[in-house]
């Protein structure tokens, strides 16, 4: 599912973000699978309501499980932003422009760009575009994990469900009362709009673990609302189909024997570092081929600068995060036995 995931944002990215920089302009716009493959970061999300309400489960505090996350997140992000900043100046085609040093605090810290322009002044950057979806998870590890371990597993579901129909009722009914618009930012700074995705994914991990088919049901049916929430009939017809892929993908053998297609395997375990990494640097080597070898075929630009960053997303994966991990494991655990 992952490898799904991130080939729609690939591709979206490559074929429809950028057609005012790309040398095949909106050639390829037209094609409805590029126009909604941002899509795919919604299908990151359901993925990661169902991973982390079974990672809360193996966990005995929130102090455990946050030190599970972001040693699961921390070492691909260092890597690919040192390897990000260390490469910017070979690419002055980058659609964000060279990045400055501060630009690297809100990947490093998942702390949103605006939270860090408010604390410290100036005009704060990110070091990728793509990293907003990386502030919105951090956000649901600390408000999921705190009711989790506070109030129980039933409750923490719940109370995403319930902060996801907060967030679309702040929404429906703003400049209703001052209340609201202070509730309604509140949310904002959770993200708690994505929630609905979130809870999604925790139901399913519900009916895996449960078998009950209530849980699958309400799964999809939160999909749906979520998707219903998005702009445009294109984009929530995206949203649903990604939705019943998930869910079928549990109960079909036939989805699961596609989606472990060994290609596909190989990209979803890239998938972390690749995401990290692509948007730029894509961007930019598809404007330098367009300029160094005119008569290639369109379709190509895209696909070399894709095939070239998956084996540097895979080379992160498989060789470099592990021993980082490893390290970081080791720096740590002596203050862990001295806290014991």
């Amino acid at each position: 599912m992952r490898g799904v995931a991130i080939l729609l944002v690939l591709l979206f990215h490559a074929f429809a973000r950028w057609p005012d920089l790309v040398p095949y302009g909106e050639q390829y716009q037209s094609v409805p699978l590029f126009r909604v493959g941002f899509i795919g970061v919604n299908l990151f999300f359901i993925i990661s309501g169902f991973v982390i309400l079974m990672t809360l489960e193996k966990c005995a505090s929130f102090k455990i499980f946050f030190a599970r996350r972001w040693l699961r997140l921390f070492p691909a992000m260092l890597i690919c932003s040192a390897i990000i900043f260390a490469t910017a100046p070979l690419f002055p085609e980058r659609p964000l422009g060279q990045p400055m040093w501060r630009d690297l605090l809100p990947g490093m810290t998942f702390i949103d760009p605006a939270i860090w322009q408010k604390l410290i002044g100036g005009n704060q950057g990110a070091l990728e575009g793509a990293f907003w979806s990386l502030y919105v998870e951090m956000k649901f590890y600390v408000v999921f994990g705190l009711i989790y371990f506070v109030l129980g597993r039933a409750i923490a579901v719940w109370g995403l469900i319930i902060l996801f129909v907060l967030s679309i009722a702040t929404h429906l009914l703003t400049g209703s009362s001052s209340l609201l618009v202070v509730l309604g930012k509140g949310l904002g700074l959770l993200g708690a709009e994505y929630y609905g995705w979130f809870a999604a994914g925790a139901l399913f991990f519900l009916y895996v673990r449960d078998k009950r088919l209530v849980w699958l049901v309400s799964g999809l049916g939160l999909g749906f609302a979520s998707a219903a929430e998005m702009g445009g009939i294109e984009t929530q017809i995206a949203a649903v189909l990604v939705t019943v892929l998930f869910a079928a993908a549990l109960v079909s053998d036939s989805v699961q024997s596609v989606l472990s297609w060994k290609w596909l395997l190989i990209v979803g375990f890239a998938s972390y570092p690749l995401y990290l990494l692509h948007e730029n640097v894509m961007i930019a080597t598809i404007i330098k081929l367009g300029v160094a070898a005119p008569s290639l075929p369109m379709f190509l630009y895209p696909i070399l600068p894709i095939a070239a960053l998956t084996m540097l997303a895979w080379i992160v994966a498989a060789h470099l995060e592990p021993r980082l991990k490893r390290g970081l494991r080791q720096a740590f655990r002596p203050r862990e036995t001295m806290t014991a």
